[in-house]
């Protein structure tokens, strides 16, 4: 059975992890026999920027988080042994470019949680799948900026698509039901969820996607 990391930054779409996204991830890795792994971060990127921007941080149980959105177990990104994974999936919400890095504060010179950039630059040094949902794109393409030049897209937020063209990447708009894959750097991303888009929509794109990752021959998503 193949194993997939999933990065949870909390419970919600404003400052954390799309609930939706998850909930649509699971029920397609139910369906093809894949494992889920839900992994988190002890504290936000925040709490590691010295300053005020550490002390008005708020403190958060991001493992009681996850709780609320997954079954079963949840792991800290830092102390589970992440080399085993057969793939890394990040799930859109705010929280991959609010939590797990500042992208929405500090644009292209912005932090990234060490866990999380060792988690996603060593599924790319071992050309394992790194898989995309809207923000949680983004914060692969950054992680990956200085080795790569992703090819994603991250829904229909136009300041970020700007961002990623300007570090490098190439964030494509797409409809909610398509998937882009990057062969070259195999990467597959969707916009998934979105307040303003379909769920019905988005979530055909998420079970594309994961088809993708259960039935690699299948790469019919490489031109959407």
């Amino acid at each position: 059975m193949k194993s997939v990391g999933i990065l949870i930054a909390g419970i919600g779409f404003e400052d954390g992890t799309s609930v939706w996204d998850v909930a649509y991830v699971l029920r397609e890795m139910e369906r093809r026999s894949i494992r889920p792994v839900p992994l988190v971060p002890r504290e936000s990127v925040e709490k590691k920027i010295p300053g005020s921007r550490r002390k008005k941080a708020p403190i958060r149980d991001f493992a009681a988080e996850a709780k609320l959105m997954v079954r079963g177990d949840v792991f800290f990104m830092d102390e589970y042994e992440h080399r085993r994974l057969d793939a890394v999936l990040v799930p859109g919400g705010k929280g991959a470019v609010k939590v797990l890095s500042s992208i929405m504060v500090d644009g292209s010179e912005a932090v990234v949680l060490p866990e999380v950039k060792e988690i996603i630059a060593g599924a790319y040094a071992r050309k394992k799948p790194l898989i995309g949902l809207g923000y949680g794109s983004a914060l692969i393409a950054f992680v990956l900026r200085s080795v790569a030049n992703p090819i994603v897209t991250v829904g229909d937020d136009m300041e970020m698509v700007e961002l990623l063209k300007k570090i490098g990447g190439d964030a494509l708009k797409v409809q909610p039901h398509e998937v882009i894959y990057d062969e070259e750097n195999n990467i597959f991303t969707t916009p998934g969820t979105s307040p303003r888009q379909s769920l019905y929509r988005a979530s055909l794109g998420i079970e594309r996607l994961i088809e993708e990752i259960a039935e690699p021959q299948l790469k019919s998503a490489s031109s959407t």
